[in-house]
């Protein structure tokens, strides 16, 4: 077992983003590389007509997760889904799976963000800043937090020969 894996043993995960790119792949790798993480929560929320529950289930059930699904039959039990929208106040987590989060969560990984170069400052500002600051003030209170994990962006924008 991989000092990695065996860190996970057992530790209870958060992950905001989950049903983006990053986030999936982070849930997989985690899954697939630490088979003994106890539980993941995932942070979602209802889109495009879909509600938190039909979208996590169609992350699960997409073919990133077929290495997981022939090691760990049973991996989706360890995903429990909590209903979140980090720009509301308390990220309007209901007060039972606060409590859940509270008492248990070990680790956060904070991958929610927009991306779009051409969202509006104003709700860009709101899921990037204040939706950060407000998990922030949640895993304050996590009785057995050990790590925060901030993923910034995906982009990065480097200086290249010939241009300004």
């Amino acid at each position: 077992m991989s000092s990695v894996a065996a860190y996970y043993t057992g530790k209870t995960v958060l992950v905001t983003g989950a049903t983006g790119f990053m986030g999936k792949v982070l849930v997989e790798k985690l899954l697939r590389s630490s088979p003994d993480v106890a539980a993941i929560f995932i942070l979602a929320r209802p889109k495009a007509g879909q509600s938190m529950h039909e979208r996590v289930k169609d992350i699960l059930n997409c073919k990133l997760f077929d290495r997981v699904r022939e090691s760990q039959p049973d991996f989706q039990d360890k995903i429990i889904p909590i209903r979140a929208e980090l720009t509301q106040p308390n990220l309007a987590i209901s007060p039972e799976d606060m409590q859940k989060l509270l008492a248990c969560v070990n680790i956060v990984f904070h991958c929610a963000a927009t991306v779009r170069f051409d969202e509006p400052l104003k709700h860009a500002l709101q899921l990037n800043v204040t939706g950060t600051q407000q998990l922030l003030a949640v895993a304050r209170q996590m009785q057995k937090l050990e790590a925060f994990i901030h993923i910034s962006t995906a982009y990065a924008n480097c200086n290249q020969i010939g241009r300004a």
